[in-house]
């Protein structure tokens, strides 16, 4: 019987549970109250004890944490977890592009012609090269002038996804029903999955049978025909029919086909070279060059919408928001749930109400979407709002009508100058500046920002510019936004009595009644060969600055008319009359926002515009020259 405290079981460190042990055999009425633990045999007996209780203790921890999604670390467990929430961890996909081109045509070349799916093409970018295929017949090609053309107005959408068809056949178990097929190709995109059953093992004669995957939305029966998709403990997707009851059971003879796209996922976003054919087509002699479609005006181009396989901490946020989401679209989170567990090719979702829209439009949620792969302008494409649109018609509230608006890009311009100290640095000056855009800037761009809903935090970035390098001793960062914007030859045109605006997309600053943007040109203006500028001045509102064009002449501004206006409190520029140039220019607006923090809210992306930043570093004279030095010091001018 013991005299002493009780055994402590809490431990699970291996060394504690031993030494809890020997001090609960040494407090004890036993005959080893006085044995020496560590010199006699029963040392031995003791490791084996403290070892078969760790391993226990620990088998039963793991096994209790695994068992939940929140607190599981094995993807085994979290996958198995996320399907009693009947989600479907996503798989890899495959990067897209939409493209506009010609095909030379041979002299009999019919009047219409359809590119039939599996069309390859290929590309080279990214330090690789790149297959991509049709999934699609391409119908609306027609014969102009000895060319097929394919071009946004006059044809189907033409959609190129990266990587190869694969097909793949099993022999149905027609004895069990529960018989499970895996797909071994670990790069496989689900969402390409096409599944047909043949009756028997000879598909040349026979017409197959084309299965879907189940959904919640299928009212399924004994004779749907219907397969399941999951994925197995090895991370690789299998797929199950139903029994006659739950969907059509397949039977012995029948032959299984399975087709489906292996793609290298994101490898492949952000090439915006051209696209050559290599697939041999009836009719067509040869191809010329394919060009990437532009999504918007403001917007860069490329491939875009691969990713990955969907990440632990991905599949547990996607199958719980899934789960409590219950497919149906009230709240904006419901939205932003059922996109981004549904839609592959979509990285981040920013949802908001009408309310909260600028201006208020009540009766409306709006939904912005950013593709993986986004290069700082990657949009998701038309089709592909249609479709999320679509799969939202009957999840959604009646009277509320969703609307898909484009990511708004704040581009922030940043003016950095810091002092050093000479002799704790050992590389050049430059080098440190270099270093500064990449290793700070770009960092800050990839972890703090370039997505929905962040904030660009000052204090935080001057910080890391300040700890980055001990010879960096204080630093001064002012915050600039800029907004760039194309002006053709043929002009910017505002038609008739519409108004044409582009947001900075935060509130902007008077500067002490000085002049509100800064304005420059990639070229020289000219306007009927006259050098022309843009200059901007307050009104008799406080809260409006004029925008106007002049010119040069004797040394003094000569205004040659009104052009449109800036708004401070929201930001954003309004021409209400054409530009015209007489040449293609970009006109660069840069102005001062109302506080150095800026929100992301609704659909900005905010991003550090490294290109367009100045970082410049001066010698500290006091940590060079000791302080007899100060008196020549020169500390930074706020303006």
């Amino acid at each position: 019987m013991s005299t002493g405290e009780k055994l402590n079981v809490t431990e699970l460190d291996f060394d504690q549970i031993k030494s809890n042990l020997v001090e609960y055999f040494k407090t004890s009425d036993s005959d080893f109250t006085d044995w020496d633990f560590e010199g006699s045999n029963l040392n031995t007996i003791l490791d084996m004890l403290a070892y078969n209780t760790h391993y226990n203790a620990m088998t039963a921890h793991l096994a209790l944490n695994e068992s939940f999604i929140d607190s599981a670390q094995l993807r085994s467990s979290v996958v198995s977890a996320a399907k009693l929430l009947s989600y479907t961890p996503r798989s890899v996909s495959a990067s897209s592009v939409v493209l506009e081109g010609i095909f030379n045509a041979s002299e009999n070349a019919p009047p219409r012609l359809t590119l039939e799916r599996g069309t390859r093409f290929g590309v080279s970018g990214n330090d690789s090269q790149f297959n991509y295929v049709l999934l699609d017949n391409v119908i609306n090609l027609n014969l102009e002038n000895g060319y097929y053309i394919i071009d946004e107005e006059t044809s189907d959408e033409f959609r190129l996804y990266e990587g190869r068809l694969v097909s793949t056949s099993f022999p149905a178990n027609g004895s069990d029903n529960s018989t499970r097929y895996e797909i071994s190709d670990t790069n496989i995109d689900i969402s390409t999955l096409k599944v047909r059953v043949y009756p028997t093992q000879n598909k040349a004669a026979d017409t197959p049978a084309v299965f879907n995957q189940w959904s919640n939305e299928i009212n399924a029966t004994k004779n749907s025909l219907i397969y399941f998709i999951s994925e197995n403990s090895f991370g690789r997707y299998e797929i199950q029919f139903g029994n006659d009851s739950f969907g059509r059971a397949l039977r012995s003879g029948n032959l299984i086909n399975v087709e489906y796209l292996t793609t290298s996922g994101s490898k492949a976003n952000g090439i915006k070279n051209n696209f050559t054919l290599n697939s041999p087509i009836p009719y067509i002699i040869n191809s010329e060059s394919f060009r990437v479609v532009r999504p918007t005006d403001s917007g860069s181009y490329g491939t875009s919408g691969g990713s990955e396989k969907e990440n632990l901490t991905r599949l547990k946020q996607n199958a719980t928001g899934s789960f409590v989401t219950q497919n149906r679209a009230v709240t904006a989170e419901d939205y932003r749930n059922i996109i981004s567990s549904n839609f592959q090719y979509v990285e981040n979702v920013s949802v908001w109400g009408g309310e909260a829209n600028i201006p208020p439009i009540y009766g409306k949620t709006f939904i912005s979407c950013i593709p993986h792969g986004n290069y700082n302008g990657s949009f998701i494409t038309e089709g592909d709002k249609q479709s999320i649109l679509s799969y939202l018609s009957d999840r959604k509230i009646l009277s509320i009508l969703p609307e898909m608006v484009d990511p708004e890009f704040v581009d922030i311009k940043l003016d950095i100058q810091f002092k050093y100290d000479p002799n704790l640095l050992n590389e050049s000056r430059s080098e440190l500046i270099s270093n500064i855009k990449n290793d700070v800037l770009d960092e800050f761009n990839k972890t703090k920002l370039n997505t929905f809903d962040t904030i660009f935090r000052h204090s935080a970035l001057q910080k890391t510019i300040d700890n980055y390098h001990p010879s960096i001793l204080n630093s001064l960062v002012r915050v600039y936004v800029h907004k760039k914007i194309s002006v053709p030859s043929d002009g910017l045109f505002v038609l008739g009595d519409n108004e044409l605006t582009r947001p900075f997309g935060v509130p902007l600053t008077s500067n002490e009644g000085k002049a509100l943007v800064s304005v420059s040109t990639n070229v020289p203006w000219t306007v009927n060969g006259e050098v022309v500028y843009i200059g901007n001045r307050p009104t008799l509102n406080p809260n409006i600055y004029e925008l106007y064009t002049y010119s040069i002449e004797d040394k003094v501004e000569q205004i040659r008319r009104e052009i449109g206006y800036i708004t401070l409190t929201t930001g954003i520029i309004t021409f209400t009359s054409n530009i015209f140039s007489d040449e293609d220019i970009i006109i660069d607006f840069t102005a001062t926002p109302k506080s150095n923090d800026i929100v992301g809210a609704r659909n900005l992306v905010l991003l550090i515009d490294t290109q367009e930043s100045r970082i410049r570093g001066y010698i500290d004279e006091i940590a060079s020259g000791g302080l007899s030095r100060s008196i020549k010091y020169q500390p930074f001018n706020r303006e």
